[in-house]
């Protein structure tokens, strides 16, 4: 294999030694089986120390993704590409950095220069030199509603999560306990150590209890919710004389003598709307209560400002140094630096604010400190402005990295559309501005300004959240891939951290069908109120759904493509562990729980309407999942899935739901799929078998499964090929006749170029139908005022790919790609299989009743 060339892009130029890196490299198939095979290098041949894990793999065992973790070094600066090769003799580059050890009720990792001793009783450290002399010692707290600080209660031992070249992550977990003794709020602290001294601290505080949500409403005040004061990670140890800070990058150094305590607080964005309504507590109250950030010295401000961006350094008695930095300190506003003579803290969540913080049932936020030990100011200015990995385009096609991906391609409207975004006067960047989605709570999400279209002129703009409707993580990521622009990384990054964490409904107490899934982006064409992220609110006595005055998360929201690459891209596990707990959300949605009381009220939803209708004497389909977008993303969610973890029947599940969802003779004018509102998300369902096909192709499997997707999908888009038009062809059917129905007539024309793929004969047919219908959407689009508005531009970022597919070759994949022979005759369900499916449920039900789980599923409904 070529080595691999990695570019490091910078947005600062800034002091880069120490800067750690963490990244996902793909891999062709059948090239290594075994990380060890693994060596980075400078352009120079210096071999860099790192070490390497794998993400996914091949079906032949061979590494997919790669996830290589390394430490800037003078040898490696921006503007110097790395190497990633691929060696027989793999050295001493694995060997662990550092050397653990469990004594005296503690966990002892020891390092060359420093030993780092973890209390197996609560998340706190502390740090000795060699000869066991004290430098420092480090604890997390949380204050409660009382502002009195919490016991922490371990789950267990702290457990080593990795130790290899370059680092050694940690890692704690438990519960927080109030004045009381109670539980209040679980916490994760994961401690990640390296030899130079840097400390990256991730925190996650997690409420896993349930909302009570009543009527279907998730306001703020719900009494799910916990309330605290604070949460900082506490620096002792040592008396400090002396403190340098850095407000921002490239901002002159103030050194601050500690006679007095030195606080930064940074209480709002510092934005324009810094005081928007987004930033609301359970009354409706805006909390900031002035603009941006305030340096204090004891009683006097230093200084004021928009944004901070600090790095504080303390000088310690003994002359070392302890440097702290929060990234995103700013952005994840409120935060705070305080330093006095005898500690310093990095708050979280900041004890400096106007009332306790409230944190949703479910809701959870993993925030960084990064702390050096023996570094200075100047070591961590990277943590404001890191340094991206860029990867060619051309490696990512010669990897399979991505379906549909062309390196290369000649720019083109669509390409100039998705611009938009990033160029725009309102880009994504803008956008955050217009409502300041900014805050521990809303930073990385996307303003859905296409909900503020019916305003009036000069009305202040709903607050309105996206939730990644339409998947805006894996849009950003393949954008970033063709282009190496990394401010779609940036975008990626922060959106995918905001889901998973805020969006995703973190509680095992609730409904089943509500537990560990995707909330919805907040109601259409109306403002959030106290909703937070969460779609529905007290506050709004109508909704753009008809009858939908509230509800939960549902199968039609769940997008899980995004979380996989954001994983394989950054190795990121919490995007791999949301992608398995969303599918397994999926999975209890659309294939029932354990429970008498909940195959009961599954065979009422699903049964009883199919045994009406064969007493009144209709001709009844066997189908059993619904032709929507739902299903769609749930066998996108199973395709997801199985790609990170291939042995554990995620596939055939896909192939199961397929089969009952779709067939090769299926009476399509009886799904009524011209009926616009109702009908439309077919397309998305169509688009998850595409993939399967392409995955099933991928590895060579195309057996008698993949022939009955391959032509059940021919089935529909023949049709589409006859009878579909665009959406606003007759705008008399539509509630809201808007350009976002002209960004959905793209998902028809990918399609199309994906039915040619898979139709060699009809490939000319639907070539033609494809560019004609992608000339529709970008002619349109072009001059519409609506182009830049978040859903029209997510829409487009999805479904872009397929355009750049080739026109196969006939003669050559006749064989395999041309249509099966096999004679389907229309699917109808029959009495037989209608009373075995009502008796397989009832035994089902019987046979997993459990007194317990009855009354649990009865309570979760009664919202008490």
């Amino acid at each position: 294999m070529e080595p691999i060339k990695i570019k490091l892009r910078e947005r600062l130029s800034l002091p880069r030694t120490g800067e750690p890196l963490r990244f996902g490299v793909p891999l062709p198939g059948g090239i290594i089986s075994d990380v060890s095979d693994l060596a980075l290098q400078s352009a120079e041949g210096n071999t860099l120390p790192a070490q390497f894990s794998s993400l996914a793999k091949w079906p032949d065992e061979s590494i997919r993704w790669a996830c290589i973790e390394t430490q800037i070094s003078p040898q490696a600066q921006p503007g110097s590409p790395l190497e990633l090769f691929v060696v027989k003799d793999s050295g001493d580059h694995s060997r662990p950095a550092a050397d653990i050890s469990s004594e005296d009720h503690a966990l002892k990792i020891a390092f060359e220069d420093n030993i780092i001793v973890l209390d197996q009783t609560a998340p706190a450290w502390k740090v000795c030199a060699g000869n066991g002399t004290l430098l420092s010692e480090h604890a997390l707290h949380l204050e409660d509603n009382g502002s009195t600080r919490c016991t922490a209660s371990m789950d267990g031992s702290w457990s080593v999560i990795s130790n290899g070249a370059v680092s050694c992550c940690v890692a704690s977990s438990g519960w927080w306990l109030d004045a009381s003794g109670t539980r209040l709020v679980r916490f994760n602290c994961q401690v990640t150590l390296y030899p130079d001294g840097l400390c990256l601290v991730d925190n996650t505080i997690h409420n896993p209890k349930r909302a009570r949500h009543p009527g279907g409403l998730w306001d703020l005040g719900d009494p799910g919710s916990i309330h605290f004061t604070a949460m900082f990670l506490e620096t002792t140890g040592q008396p400090i004389r002396g403190v340098d800070l850095s407000l921002a990058p490239g901002t002159p150094t103030k050194q601050l003598p500690p006679d007095s305590l030195v606080v930064l607080h940074q209480e709002s964005s510092g934005g324009e709307h810094w005081s928007s309504r987004n930033h609301v507590n359970a009354q409706g109250q805006t909390l900031p209560r002035y603009r941006g950030y305030r340096l204090r010295q004891g009683e006097n401000t230093l200084e004021s400002g928009d944004r901070a961006a600090p790095v504080m350094q303390a000088e310690l008695a003994n002359g070392k140094f302890v440097t702290t930095s929060m990234p995103h300190f700013w952005q994840n506003f409120p935060s705070a630096l305080e330093i006095g003579r005898n500690s310093h803290k990095a708050f979280l969540f900041p004890a400096y604010a106007p009332e306790p913080y409230e944190l949703q049932g479910g809701e959870r936020k993993t925030l960084r400190i990064v702390l050096g030990l023996g570094k200075t100011l100047s070591d961590l200015q990277w943590t404001h402005s890191p340094l991206v990995p860029v990867l060619s385009a051309e490696h990512y096609e010669r990897t399979a990295a991505f379906q549909w991906f062309r390196a290369d391609q000649t720019t083109t409207a669509l390409d100039n559309l998705i611009q938009e975004g990033l160029e725009g006067a309102s880009n994504f960047f803008a956008k955050r501005e217009v409502i300041d989605e900014f805050g521990w709570r809303n930073f990385g999400d996307l303003f859905a300004d296409h909900e503020t279209l019916y305003q009036e002129p000069g009305e202040t703009p709903f607050n309105t959240h996206y939730n990644n409707q339409y998947d805006g993580i894996y849009g950003f990521a393949r954008q970033f891939a063709y282009s190496g622009d990394t401010r779609w990384f940036e975008l990626m990054d922060d959106l995918a951290r905001h889901v998973v964490d805020i969006d995703i409904y973190h509680t095992d107490e609730d409904r089943a069908e509500y537990n560990n899934g995707l909330f919805w982006h907040t109601d259409h064409y109306l403002d959030a109120h106290t909703c937070t992220h969460r779609t529905f609110t007290r506050h709004n006595n109508s909704s753009s759904t008809p009858g939908q005055l509230g509800g939960g998360p549902a199968a039609e929201h769940c997008y899980t493509t995004g979380h996989l690459y954001h994983y394989w891209l950054t190795g990121n596990p919490a995007s791999r562990d949301a992608v398995l707990k969303l599918t397994n959300w999926m999975e209890t949605l659309h294939q029932g729980q354990r429970g008498l009381l909940a195959e009961v009220l599954a065979l009422k939803k699903q049964e009883l309407p199919k045994l009406r209708a064969m007493l009144r004497g209709d001709q009844v389909s066997p189908h059993r999942f619904p032709f929507t977008r739902g299903t769609g993303n749930y066998i996108t969610a199973l395709l997801d899935a199985h790609l990170l973890e291939p042995s554990n029947g995620w596939l055939t599940r896909a192939e199961s739901v397929i089969r009952q969802t779709i067939h090769p003779a299926d009476d399509i004018e009886k799904r009524d799929l011209l009926d616009t509102e109702i009908g439309w998300s077919y397309l998305i369902l169509l688009a998850s078998i595409a993939r399967y096909l392409h995955i099933k192709e991928e590895i060579g499997a195309r057996d008698s499964q993949w022939r009955y997707a391959r032509d059940s999908f021919l089935h529909y888009t023949e049709w589409m090929l006859n009878h579909e038009r665009p959406f606003l062809s007759d705008t008399s059917e539509l509630e809201f006749a808007n350009d976002t129905w002209t960004a959905q007539d793209v998902r028809k024309a990918m399609l199309m170029f994906q039915a040619a793929q898979e139709d060699p004969h009809k490939a000319p047919d639907y070539q033609a139908k494809a560019r004609e219908w992608l000339d529709y959407v970008t002619t349109a689009l072009q001059t519409s005022p609506e182009r830049s508005l978040t859903r029209l531009q997510i829409i487009l970022l999805q479904n872009y790919g397929p355009q750049h597919l080739e026109v196969p070759d006939k003669e050559q994949r006749h064989a395999e790609q041309s249509r099966s022979s096999t004679t389907y005759q229309a699917p109808l369900l029959g009495w037989g299989s209608l009373v075995g499916q009502i008796v397989a449920r009832l035994m089902k039900g019987l046979l997993h009743f459990r007194p317990r789980r009855e009354k649990a599923w009865l309570e979760a409904r009664l919202d008490r």
